[in-house]
Formats: structure tokens, sequence, C-alpha cells
């Protein structure tokens, strides 16, 4: 059934060199990213900006200088260092700059906004703005609160990095004005209440003098007020990602993916309390948050679509046990159901592909997975109570990375499922009438869904 399976150990000795000069070139690409973040700003300027970006950077000279070089925001939906939208709900579109001051004193910090407006058909400054920090990680322009106003949130760092704030600002006839600040680790602006309006999540890390937590503020006229914090159960060090997904009853769940150890992540899931709008856990216990650990990389998603979300957690597929090293790992889909976990699907997920097979309910204890030495597919086969050279083959899933593979593949009756790039994934399936447990290829076909993977 599979040449070789057994026999992996030269194949893994290829995929620890492939792996380590990956790596080798990853850490290449990011330090030259670093050196080159030094010498972008200086080679971003007129002619290679747009012409509506030249007209703004040359009114922007005029009012600060010469002496100025562009500065970017790290992540986020706004990484130019113009910004041009409407600010203050007036129906025109203003523009926001960052850049830092070659000439400064020591005392000033040289990183800095400035709000630029059209007056008769010119851009001019209109405002001009210290930062509250060395370095721009995320920007942030929507509303927040009853006010269809924007309001500009920006993420600043220090210069290591080590230490992050975020600030608050709206912009009217008074210019820029700073509405509020406060240490965070990530923040996002989403309506968490389910009341149509939105609001701002600050979540921090922990530390050696605090707990990790989330914090909630809502926006009451020109004010930001504290809608209280809430500590979360896991001692997370840094966070991967926050998402929203429909509970029970109508409320919105807050899905918290973050570092729990060098190489595992956990979700926290909290909601607002319909009563008094302040953070709430969406379960009971740290023993039920704790079930939601796994490998590092492994986000929560909506599977499905159906507007709820689910939490990968991973087990050998059957056969192996917890110290091989050569087993395949099966994902189970765990979702809340009133205040407990309960399994959606199970799966097998690629991380490195992004692939995801959703397995049938008929496979659930009498399906294994193991991987094929020579070809490097993923065979699944019918489980006797052993894995064995000699198991009936149900299904392949594979992929190459070069032409020749793939013609070897659909001269032997694999089926395409994705094209990206130079890689190729295949299926190839077994007959329905060889085993009891063989699906026909169509609906095996519709099991294989593909997420951010471009």
């Amino acid at each position: 059934m599979r040449s070789g399976l057994i026999n992996a150990g030269v194949r893994r000795r290829l995929r620890l060199s492939a792996a380590f000069c990956l790596s080798l070139c990853l850490l290449c690409s990011l330090l030259t990213g670093c050196t080159l973040g030094a010498s972008v700003d200086s080679m971003l300027k007129p002619p290679s900006l747009s012409k509506e970006q030249q007209q703004i950077y040359r009114a922007l000279q005029d009012a600060a200088g010469t002496g100025i070089t562009l500065q970017y925001p790290r992540s986020g939906a706004y990484l130019s260092a113009f910004t041009v939208v409407d600010l203050d709900a007036d129906g025109e579109d203003e523009a926001l700059v960052f850049y830092k001051k070659t000439n400064f004193t020591a005392t000033e910090n040289s990183l800095r906004l400035n709000v630029l407006d059209q007056v008769d058909g010119k851009w001019m400054s209109v405002c001009d703005y210290p930062a509250d920090g060395a370095e721009i990680e995320r920007v942030v322009i929507q509303p927040l609160g009853a006010s269809p106003k924007n309001r500009i949130l920006i993420g600043y760092s220090s210069v290591d990095q080590s230490d992050k704030s975020l600030s608050v600002y709206t912009y009217g006839d008074s210019g820029l004005t700073a509405l509020f600040q406060t240490p965070y680790t990530m923040f996002d602006v989403a309506d968490l209440d389910a009341d149509s309006l939105q609001e701002l999540l600050v979540l921090s890390r922990a530390t050696d003098s605090a707990a990790a937590s989330a914090a909630l503020y809502r926006m009451d006229q020109e004010a930001v007020s504290d809608a209280g914090k809430l500590e979360l159960r896991c001692g997370f060090s840094d966070y991967s990602q926050v998402l929203y997904g429909r509970l029970a009853g109508g409320s919105i769940g807050i899905y918290i993916d973050g570092q729990s150890g060098p190489t595992a992540v956990q979700t926290e899931i909290l909601c607002t309390d319909s009563d008094s709008g302040a953070l709430c856990y969406a379960l009971p216990d740290s023993a039920t948050v704790a079930a939601t650990a796994r490998s590092a990389g492994y986000l929560s998603m909506d599977v499905d679509g159906d507007g709820s979300v689910e939490i990968p957690v991973q087990q050998p597929f059957p056969g192996y046990d917890d110290s091989s090293s050569e087993q395949v790992r099966l994902t189970r889909w765990l979702s809340v159901s009133g205040s407990a976990l309960t399994e959606r699907m199970r799966s097998y997920y690629s991380l490195s592909d992004g692939c995801l097979f959703i397995l049938p309910e008929s496979w659930y204890g009498t399906v294994t997975a193991v991987t094929d030495a020579l070809t490097g597919d993923i065979v699944f086969c019918r489980y006797d109570g052993a894995i064995s050279d000699h198991m009936a083959e149900l299904l392949r899933y594979g992929a190459v990375h070069d032409q020749e593979e793939q013609d070897d593949r659909t001269a032997n009756g694999y089926q395409l499922l994705r094209s990206r790039g130079k890689t190729a994934y295949y299926m190839r399936a077994a007959q329905p009438e060889s085993d009891e447990l063989a699906l026909p290829q169509e609906e095996l076909l519709v099991r294989f869904f593909f997420v951010n993977a471009g």
C-alpha cells in the first residue's frame, strides 16, 4: 500500500535540513527588513509617491521643513505614512501623516503626527502633534460609541518594542485632541455587546506584578469611559489574535488566543454581562480554559461559516502513543455550548499547507492516518487496532512542488484540489466498493478547505 512507510529516517533528516534552511532564510529576511526599515523612510520621497501623496508631502515640508523622514505603522489596515480619510465627519478627507524630524533636541520626541486639510483645493498643514511613543505599531481609524465621527487610535511602542501604549485622539476645529492613553499588549475595536455601537477592547499580558487582563472602554460624548477590567485565567505572555463569534442567546463571544508557553496557545472566551455591560467569563473555570491548550499556530476560527467560533485542539490519530515521533495528529474542533466546551467536528489540519480535511463521522475511531515516507502523502487507512503496512487505504492527500511531480500525480489518478504558486495540492480516493468506509470522491472533495493559504 505504501512503499517505505516505516523507513522515514532519511526523509526526516531532509525535512530538518529544509526546515533549517527555511528558518535561516526567514531570519535573513527579517534582519534585512530591519536594516531596510531604517533606509526606507529616506527613500520614499517624491516621485515615488502618488500624485496626491506628493502634494501632501510638499505641504508637510512647507510646514515642518525638509529635514524629515516618513514613518510607517508596523501592522494593521493602515500601513502607509499617509492616511487619507474623513477624520471629522464633515464629508471631506483629511490626511494624517507620520514623520520624524532629523534635527531635534534631546528633550523632544522626534516622532510626530501632522494633520493636513484641503483649503481652496490645496493641501495645508493644520495641526502638528508630538507622538506618544518612539515607533508606530498600529493605526485604527473608526467611530467609537454613538457618534459617527472617526476616532484615531494609535498604538505606539518604545524603540525596542518592549513597552506599548495606546492613544485615542479626536480631530475637530480645535485640531488634534488626545482623549485617552493606556498601556496595552493588543487592542481592538468592535461591537462587543450587540448594541450596534463600537467599543474598545484592550488586552494586557501577564507581568511579575500583574495578571493578564482584558479591559473594556466605551465612548461617552467626547470622553472614553472605563467599563471595567477582568483578569484572564491564563498567564498569557502575548496574544495571537482576538475573534468574535455568536454564543447561545445571541450574545457575542470574545475569543482570545494567547501564548501560554513558549510553544503553546490557549483560548480564553469572554462576553459582556447583559445587565451591567461589564466583561465576564463564558467558560466556568480554569480547568475548562486549560482544555483549549494546543501547539502554537493553531488558532481559533469559524470553520463552517455559521457565525460561531471553533477552537482546534489536537491528539494523535488512533494507534499512536504520545511519545511516537511518527504520529499524525487529529484536530478536534471545540465550541461553546452553554458554559461547556463540546466537540463540533474532527479533521486533519496541515498548518503549513493551510489545509483542513473534515473527517466523516463514520471515520471517528475507525480510521487512522500515516505518512508515506516515499511520497510525503498523508494516507488515511482503516484502523483495526494496530498500525501496520497492511491497512486498507481510503484516501491520500499530498502537496507537490514541481511539474514532474504534478504530472506523476495526475498519471496516478490523483485529483487536483488547489494550486498556489508552484505548489499543487492533490487527493486520491479509494474506490467506494473497495471498503465499506470508502466514500465517493465527490463527497470527499467537499470536505477539503484551505485557510490562510493566500
